[in-house]
């Protein structure tokens, strides 16, 4: 089945992260990004090892160049500098959040190997075998042309380094789902949201050998539910009666989320693909 495509206005991707990264924060923490439950674990240690799962499948060795692709506030680059001594290239749309990651890259000590920049990856154009881990958390839902993407993301690796992905994906639905599909996909600002096998099979097409494609549903739905009881707290009701409409949108999303991971309208996938 052909993927729905989303009108997305890159502009307006900026804004909703520039006005609602600190949002975010208060409501996230440090790693803007799904957790990974097994054992009633904290929401902050579920986010922790949702990274811990990737890192592991990707076998990142100290001391790796990556490339942190939509990162966000800088939560997962700051963590792979420090966990493995990693030398890190964060991008991200968004001013505001370059911003207040640089400055907690500085907080913690970690300048000298951490860095962002504001890039478009719709536009993003590597430089040739420069890093040995291409790190994509939850951001190439945005993205406009994944295939294209993709084939840049392999351009960027070293021969030998590894693209390690998470992402939102769509089931295969009915006719009502895809409904439901597309109102999260306008509240999020996702470009597209596509599933586990077009994901392998665009990774195959940049020459990549996929090592891992799982979906990994189970694990992360109570993300959803502590986002909802969070946004039903007093001060966040408070934020939110004085918020444009997208943030409102977005806001109400939250229960479609829990809603579309039961009936398997959406899912959620953890990639591993080397270049050989």
């Amino acid at each position: 089945m052909q993927s729905p495509q989303f009108e997305v206005d890159t502009r307006e991707v900026q804004k909703h992260y520039d006005r609602l990264s600190r949002f975010y924060r208060m409501l996230w923490g440090e790693h803007i990004h799904h957790g990974y439950w097994e054992n009633g674990e904290s929401i902050e240690r579920a986010q922790i090892k949702l990274m811990e799962r990737l890192a592991e499948k990707a076998q990142i060795a100290r001391g790796a160049r990556v490339l942190d692709i939509g990162c966000g506030l800088g939560g997962s680059a700051l963590w792979l500098a420090d966990r493995y001594e990693c030398y890190v290239t964060g991008l991200t749309i968004s001013p505001v959040q370059a911003r207040m990651a640089t400055k907690k890259a500085k907080s913690k000590g970690l300048a000298n190997r951490v860095k962002f920049l504001v890039t478009d990856a719709n536009t993003w154009q590597p430089q040739p075998e420069s890093v040995d881990v291409v790190w994509i958390m939850e951001s190439s839902e945005h993205f406009k042309n994944k295939k294209d993407f993709f084939a840049r993301c392999a351009r960027a690796l070293k021969p030998g380094g590894v693209l390690a992905v998470c992402a939102w994906l769509r089931g295969e639905q009915s006719e009502n789902e895809q409904q439901l599909v597309a109102t999260i996909a306008e509240a999020m600002f996702s470009a597209s949201l596509d599933t586990l096998s077009q994901y392998a099979e665009w990774m195959r097409q940049a020459n990549l050998e996929v090592e891992t494609a799982k979906d990994v549903t189970r694990n992360v739905v109570p993300t959803w539910e502590y986002c909802a009881r969070m946004a039903e707290r007093l001060p966040l009701r408070w934020l939110l009666h004085f918020a444009d409409a997208p943030t409102q949108r977005f806001v109400k999303s939250f229960p479609l989320m829990t809603e579309a991971y039961a009936n398997g309208a959406m899912a959620f996938g953890l990639f591993i693909a080397k270049k050989n």
